[in-house]
């Protein structure tokens, strides 16, 4: 009898168990190798340009920011446009009026945002224009030789420039300002093997640009040639180097424009749109694969712009390699500048100027065009 109680209350106990026990779901079996994709982060920010127009019907010809939002404009009729707040507003230091029969101004140089260059008209009548306060605009002396010709002009301080003359072709330096020149290269010329035999041959030099006051570069070609001549002494003494069969014969007649990041490593583009690059202070140069024209600017030695028209060619890895984007602006671009990675500007005809800036993705404005986003600066 006690052993058949026994196995009553065991089995009661066994069913207890049985009937307190939830039944646990199933989880869907997985396919082997497959992970759930996490989910793209929206992207926080875009480039783009927009508009930031001179209301007026007024070709502009240069540009020049020595901020991301203090810049100056030139243009026909002897205009100079300025600007504090990144070209929202506008003001005219010199001329602003379509009416007006005064030369046209151009070829901005600052050295700071008080101390700037720019020329007005063209042979004997040119004038060189200086202002020492950001403002206000004098005429200072003039540019050129015998016949006022010049290719390009430059000032590493506020007082110490270099031009390139073309009557006679030569390098003039000036120490005050631009008041008066003085030949500091009479010619320049080299010996080298031309066809065989020995020749004396002169260069013709067309851009100038000085990576720091000392140190300075003057470009010209000559005899399927380029001539690279260095200063290191802001421009009281030369150096020629020559690199052979880069240039073609009619390359003479042409610009090449020219841009270093440091003392040694610079940039060269050709009439042909070619790139050359030198890491060794212009002894020698080699091509890189991109094509680009126009004027080339670097706000820091990685990120590079060169704008011809419609079409920007740009690097973000110190001119290793250059990619290329055109934009459809209501007109060509004729100038840039590029004071900061997340900062640009150019002009064109018709008092066209566009901003290139960095802004929230959900911002939208009239006008605007989609831009390549350039990397931030570690």
């Amino acid at each position: 009898m006690q052993r058949f109680v026994a196995m009553v209350v065991l089995l009661i106990s066994s069913s207890g168990l049985a009937l307190g026990q939830k039944p646990q779901p199933r989880k869907p079996a997985q396919s082997p190798g497959v992970t759930a994709k996490p989910t793209a982060a929206e992207p926080k920010f875009k480039a783009i340009w927009e508009p930031v127009n001179y209301k007026e019907d007024l070709n502009l010809t240069d540009v020049h920011f020595a901020t991301d939002e203090e810049g100056w404009v030139t243009g026909e009729h002897g205009t100079i446009l300025h600007t504090k707040d990144g070209g929202n507003t506008w003001t005219p230091q010199l001329g602003g009026d379509p009416q007006s029969a005064e030369a046209k101004i151009g070829d901005l140089r600052f050295v700071n945002q008080t101390h700037g260059w720019a020329n007005q008209g063209s042979g004997s009548s040119n004038k060189l224009l200086r202002t020492i306060d950001g403002e206000n605009w004098e005429q200072v002396g003039k540019l050129g030789g015998n016949y006022g010709y010049w290719s390009d002009y430059f000032f590493a301080s506020e007082n110490a420039g270099v031009q390139i003359r073309q009557e006679p072709n030569d390098i003039a330096q000036t120490k005050d300002a631009g008041k008066t020149w003085k030949s500091v290269l009479p010619s320049c010329t080299t010996k080298m093997e031309v066809e065989g035999l020995t020749r004396t041959v002169e260069c013709s030099l067309k851009s100038l640009h000085f990576p720091s006051p000392k140190v300075g570069y003057a470009i010209g070609t000559a005899a399927l040639a380029l001539f690279a001549l260095r200063t290191e002494d802001g421009g009281e003494s030369w150096r020629v180097a020559v690199t052979r069969d880069l240039a073609p014969d009619q390359s003479t007649y042409f610009r090449q424009e020219v841009f270093f990041t440091s003392d040694n490593v610079g940039f060269v583009i050709m009439n042909d749109r070619k790139i050359l690059t030198t890491t060794d202070g212009g002894q020698a140069w080699h091509g890189v694969v991109g094509t680009a024209g126009g004027r080339i600017k670097f706000p820091d030695p990685e990120v590079g712009w060169s704008f011809e028209g419609s079409k920007l060619t740009y690097t973000t890895n110190g001119g290793k390699a250059w990619s290329s984007r055109t934009f459809r602006f209501p007109a060509d671009v004729v100038s840039l500048s590029f004071p900061s990675r997340q900062r640009a500007y150019v002009v064109g005809r018709s008092g066209m100027v566009y901003r290139y800036r960095v802004v929230p993705f959900e911002y939208t404005a009239k006008g605007m065009i989609d831009a390549p986003m350039m990397p931030a600066r570690q």
